[in-house]
């Protein structure tokens, strides 16, 4: 016990170390975005590409989303309430729904902007400036996405994964960006460059899909990955004084993490015996899964007697 005692209390130091990492992660996407935007604005002035201009509204979403995240990553690390018993977590499903409705608006606004170039094509300028400026822009984005997924090892932030989804889409639309642009420079097709514009906008719509679709898996209770699942059920049976479990229910809210599940024990043990054996199988969850919060219901082995297990598909 004092083992697995002084291991949650490194755990503990662990996690709140992750949660600052996390508002750092949003910090610094933010200061990417806010450059890149710069950077992207004066390339797309200087040259009039349709590519540059998908690019820079997409960097511009980023910013507003970046923001976003860094507003809600500090909201959802706010202690519990009396009005909100399990946390705050769940306000980073809302930010993330929020900024797939941003990222889908944004994608339509640059389907209209490809079009119309379509339509009336522009020729682009200052090929070799905006190349630099665009391949600066590349630098910055995959150096943000490695240190995204440092946060996001560390932290599991919903909004940091969901922002690092933005960047990603970036660094494969800015590189097609300068092949664009470098293409052009050689007299390839004036379609070309508006062309890659609505694949920029295809890019965008399905990251809104894949940030919306998250969302709504925290905000709905969706339960823990299968492969999370069968490492809680294999500590929990692990304890030699548990017979059995049933009725195991996860879910995520924010970096936190929500378990319940029932446990079968010996029908003559005392009460503080079963809650000896329950703490013990609590630290031993604690130790692997240091956000969770655990609630844990002790039968006697052979009674299902109970009306959670009326809920056709859970009592399992």
């Amino acid at each position: 016990m004092g083992m697995d005692q002084a291991l949650i209390e490194q755990k503990q130091d662990e996690f709140y170390e992750s949660k600052k990492l996390a508002l750092t992660g949003g910090v610094a996407a933010i200061c990417a975005a806010i450059s890149m935007v710069f950077i992207k604005a004066v390339a797309y002035f200087m040259s009039g590409s349709s590519s540059i201009l998908a690019s820079l509204i997409d960097s511009i979403s980023d910013v507003a989303v970046s923001i976003m995240t860094v507003a809600s990553i500090r909201y959802s690390l706010k202690p519990a309430d009396e009005d909100h018993r399990h946390g705050h977590g769940k306000i980073e499903g809302v930010s993330a729904l929020f900024q797939g409705a941003l990222l889908a608006g944004a994608a339509l606004f640059l389907t209209l902007e490809a079009i119309q170039s379509l339509i009336k094509p522009q020729d682009i300028t200052h090929h070799n400036l905006s190349m630099g400026m665009i391949a600066l822009c590349i630098v910055i984005t995959f150096g943000l996405i490695l240190y995204q997924r440092y946060v996001i090892k560390k932290s599991k932030s919903l909004a940091i994964e969901a922002d690092k989804a933005h960047y990603t889409g970036d660094l494969f639309m800015n590189a097609g960006v300068l092949v664009v642009i470098a293409a052009d420079l050689f007299n390839a097709p004036y379609w070309l460059d508006p062309l890659f514009a609505l694949v920029g906008a295809g890019l965008i719509s399905n990251s809104a899909v894949e940030v919306s679709r998250k969302a709504m898996d925290m905000l709905m209770d969706r339960e823990l990955p299968e492969e999370e699942r069968q490492e809680i059920e294999q500590i929990i049976l692990q304890h030699e004084d548990v017979l059995d479990m049933h009725d195991l229910r996860t879910n995520k809210s924010g970096m936190h993490v929500f378990i319940s599940f029932d446990i079968d024990l010996q029908p003559d043990l005392s009460l503080k015996q079963a809650h000896d054996i329950a703490r013990e199988v609590e630290l031993s969850l604690l130790a692997r899964f240091i956000n969770a919060e655990i609630m844990i219901h002790m039968d006697p082995h052979g009674s299902e007697m109970d009306t959670r297990h009326k809920v056709a598909g859970v009592h399992h």
